[in-house]
């Protein structure tokens, strides 16, 4: 089980390393992230700036101390840390699950909010595919809480490093997500034809045209223009 933790450890420092630095690379990338917390409409505006910076402050502490605990538990075991790596996954444990409870209530309420969780594209609102993502990592953070005590021993080195390689991809998958859904959600709307104007017809539907790049006129008509010519 002490390669289960570590794949977890692993996959927390990735998730939440690069959710923090994706928040915390520029300052365009802060307001984005603010706004799509104030489009929300689950914070008073007193209290954005503190939400924000608190959010974006602990996921990069949470980061720093998981990759650190991976590290150790990868060359000397997880019994000489297991209290800092239980405290740790708690708390990420926690801050996902009410960041997926943020995302719940956003989608109930029906409120359009932009999700900057990993910089995003602008745009996007928050929707399922971002309340799979929670509820899958926080179902891991919880597998490693779960595992961690049930460690024993020493590290093999080769099952070590296949731990680490495998929490890496897994929190590939978790920091690809909304790609990876793309994938099988077509977005709304894309595969709809434009609408037409009222009174008019598809292109499809309008008249065949003749070589000169005219379309012909009814038969009708011809006979008027020859009545009228004679």
């Amino acid at each position: 089980m002490g390669d289960v933790a570590l794949a977890v450890l692993t996959l927390g420092a990735w998730v939440f390393t690069v959710s923090a630095g994706s928040k915390l690379r520029g300052h365009r990338a802060y307001r984005g992230f603010v706004a799509g917390l104030r489009e929300t409409g689950l914070i008073p505006a007193r209290a954005l700036p503190a939400t924000a910076a608190l959010l974006a402050g602990g996921e990069a502490l949470i980061a720093a101390i998981l990759a650190v605990l991976a590290v150790v538990t990868g060359v000397a075991g997880e019994q000489g840390v297991l209290p800092a790596a239980q405290g740790t996954l708690a708390c990420a444990a926690a801050l996902t699950a009410m960041l997926a409870a943020g995302v719940a209530a956003t989608i109930r309420s029906g409120a359009r909010a932009r999700c900057a969780c990993f910089g995003a594209r602008a745009g996007r609102p928050l929707g399922r595919a971002h309340l799979a993502r929670n509820a899958g990592l926080l179902a891991v953070l919880v597998t490693g809480l779960v595992a961690g005590p049930l460690a024993h021993g020493q590290p093999v080195p080769a099952a070590a490093a296949l731990a680490a390689a495998t929490g890496s991809l897994a929190a590939l998958v978790i920091i690809r997500w909304e790609d990876l859904a793309d994938l099988f959600v077509a977005a709304p709307g894309a595969a709809a034809s434009p609408p037409h104007p009222a009174g008019t017809a598809p292109r499809s539907a309008t008249a065949p045209r003749s070589a000169t790049g005219t379309a012909p006129r009814p038969a009708a008509a011809r006979h008027a223009t020859r009545r009228a010519a004679g």
